[in-house]
C-alpha cells in the first residue's frame, strides 16, 4: 500500500514539475539554503566573532538554513536581523558571563553549545504545545519564537534565559548524571501528557481553576509543568528556574502551598493554615540534590550562580521604581500582606499584627487572616483588614475597611487617618472591630513610610513583593505579594 501511494505521488510530482516548466526558465540559480545564500561579512558577524566565535568557539548562525530546524514539515520563519545582536548579548550577559564569573571562560569553552541557530518563530507541535529551544547532542541549540523578543521585556528575557538554562542544564547531566535518588523523589507523577497541566483545563470557576492547575505540578512536587514530563527535564527544570526565576521566586512557591477545601484554605479555629507539607518536602528535596549536585559535580556554588544571573538580569532589563508603578490605572495597585504566607517580615509589624489578632479573638471571637494595602487616589489609601469568624462555614470572611489620607513625595507617603470615616458595610464592619485592633492601626496612623522593593530585605524579590518601610526606622517594614 506504501509503495503504491509512492508511485502516485511521484507521477504527480513529476507532472507538475514538467507543466511548470518552460524553455524560458532559468533552473541555474542557487537554492537559498542549498549553497546560494553568500553574503559579506558585516557589523553582525564582527560582533558575533568578538563575542561568541572567537573567545568560545561558537558559531551563531541567523541567515535562513531549513536544514538546521528539522521537522521540514512545520513553518517556522527566520530572525529579524536587527534582533541578532540583542539576543545574543542578553545571553553573553545573563547565562555566559555569570557562569564565567564563578568557574571560568575554559569551562564554558569546552562544555557550552559549539552552535547556535535562531529563528523568529516558535515550532508549534501537534498536541498543542510551542518549542522555543532545542539541543542536539550537547553540541547545538535551536533558539525560537525571537522576533517577539523586547529586552525592556523582563518575562521575554527570562523566557530565552530559562530556555538557556534548561539546553546547558541538560549538557551538564549529560557529562555527569545526576543521583538516580532525584527521579525517586515524584516516581509516580511522571506523565507523557504533562501539556494537558494548563490554565483553563480545571473549572470554570477562574479561582478553583487556578488552585487545581498548581496542585497539579507544584502541588505534587513539580517547578513546572513541562518537569513532569520525564525525569531529566524534571531536573533541568528545576535547575533552570532556580537560576532564571530566583531563590524569592522558588521560596514564594514553596511558602504558598497549602491543603485546600473547594477554594479555600483548609485551617483550624483559630485562622493556622494546612500545609502542603507533601508538595513543599518534595520541592526542597529537588532544590537540596541541585545544589549538592552542582557543587559536588562543577564546583559551583549555586546560591553564587544564581545571585550573578538575577544580577545580570536586572542590569539587563532594569525594574521600574516601585513607586512609580504602585497606584490606580497603574500597574499595580494593592499589597497584600499575609504572615502565612510570607516570611521575612519585620518583627516591629509583626508585633503590631500579631497583638492586634490576638485582641480581636478575645474581644471579638474572630481572627486576622490578612491585610491589604488598596491605593484607590493620588491621596487616598485604605487598609483592609480579612477577618474571619472560626465558627462559620470554612473560608468565610468579612472585610474591615479603614481610610487613610496620604501624602506622596517622591515615594515618601504620610498617612493620615481620615475622620470621619465613612458608614457603608465594610465601615460597619470597621467600627465593630476598631476597639479590638488599636496596635495595627496605629502601626500606620501618622507614620511615614518609603514606597520601594524590599530586595535588600528579601533578596531577588523585584516584581514579586512591594514594600513600605518606615522612613525614621528602617527595621520597622512590610511587604506584601501584588
Amino acid at each position: 500500500m506504501k509503495k503504491k501511494l509512492l508511485s502516485i505521488s511521484l507521477v504527480a510530482l513529476t507532472t507538475i514539475f514538467l507543466a511548470g516548466c518552460s524553455k524560458k526558465d532559468d533552473l541555474s540559480t542557487n537554492i537559498v539554503g542549498l549553497g546560494g545564500d553568500t553574503w559579506t561579512k558585516g557589523p553582525i558577524d564582527e560582533w558575533i566573532s568578538t563575542n561568541y566565535t572567537t573567545p568560545y568557539n561558537i558559531e551563531v548562525k541567523y541567515k535562513w538554513d531549513r536544514s538546521e530546524l528539522g521537522e521540514i514539515y512545520k513553518n517556522v520563519v527566520p530572525i529579524q536581523e536587527d534582533l541578532v545582536i540583542p539576543v545574543m548579548n542578553i545571553i553573553k550577559k545573563t547565562w555566559i558571563d555569570p557562569y564565567v564569573a564563578v568557574k571560568g571562560g575554559d569551562f564554558m569553552k569546552e562544555y557550552c553549545q559549539k552552535q547556535f541557530y535562531l529563528a523568529g518563530s516558535p515550532s508549534y507541535n501537534s498536541n498543542g504545545t510551542i518549542t522555543l529551544g532545542t539541543a542536539e547532542s550537547g553540541r547545538k541549540i535551536v533558539l525560537l519564537d525571537l522576533n517577539t523578543f523586547d529586552q525592556d521585556n523582563k518575562a521575554a528575557v527570562r523566557q530565552i534565559l530559562h530556555t538557556m538554562h534548561h539546553e546547558f542544564g541538560h549538557i551538564l547531566n549529560q557529562n555527569i548524571a545526576v543521583t538516580p535518588d532525584y527521579q525517586r523523589i515524584t516516581p509516580g507523577d511522571y506523565t507523557a501528557t504533562w501539556f494537558n497541566i494548563f490554565r483553563g483545563a480545571y473549572s470554570t470557576n477562574a479561582a478553583l481553576d487556578k488552585i487545581m492547575y498548581e496542585a497539579d505540578f507544584w502541588g505534587k512536587g513539580f517547578i513546572t509543568p513541562y518537569s513532569r514530563s520525564n525525569k531529566d527535564d524534571d531536573f533541568v527544570e528545576t535547575l533552570s528556574t532556580l537560576l532564571e526565576g530566583g531563590q524569592a521566586n522558588f521560596d514564594n512557591i514553596v511558602n504558598n502551598l497549602f491543603v485546600y477545601d473547594g477554594v479555600y484554605i483548609k485551617r483550624n479555629g483559630k485562622g493556622i493554615y494546612e500545609q502542603n507539607a507533601d508538595g513543599r518536602a518534595k520541592l526542597l528535596r529537588k532544590k537540596a540534590i541541585v545544589t549538592s549536585y552542582m557543587k559536588d559535580s562543577w564546583g559551583i556554588d549555586i546560591a553564587d550562580l544564581q545571585t550573578r544571573t538575577q544580577a545580570a538580569i536586572e542590569s539587563q532589563s532594569p525594574t521600574a521604581d516601585f513607586n512609580s508603578l504602585l497606584g490606580p490605572a497603574k500597574t499595580y495597585s494593592t499589597i497584600t500582606v499575609n504572615p502565612q504566607k510570607l516570611t521575612g517580615l519585620s518583627t516591629k509589624f509583626l508585633a503590631a499584627y500579631n497583638t492586634a489578632n490576638t485582641g480581636l479573638q478575645t474581644g471579638v471571637g474572630y481572627y486576622i487572616d490578612n491585610i491589604s494595602l488598596i491605593f484607590t487616589s493620588a491621596n487616598k489609601v485604605i487598609l483592609r483588614v480579612n477577618f474571619m469568624d472560626p465558627t462559620a462555614a470554612l473560608g468565610v470572611g468579612f472585610n474591615a475597611d479603614f481610610n487613610f489620607n496620604i501624602a506622596n513625595i517622591n515615594g515618601n507617603i504620610t498617612l493620615a487617618y481620615s475622620n470621619p470615616q465613612p458608614t457603608t458595610v465594610t465601615y460597619a464592619n470597621a467600627r465593630a472591630i476598631e476597639a479590638a485592633i488599636p496596635t495595627l492601626l496605629n502601626y500606620f496612623k501618622g507614620q511615614q513610610f518609603t514606597i520601594r522593593w524590599v530586595d535588600d530585605i528579601v533578596p531577588q524579590s523585584k516584581s514579586i513583593f512591594g514594600g513600605l518601610v518606615k522612613t525614621n526606622d528602617p527595621t520597622s517594614y512590610l511587604f506584601g505579594t501584588l
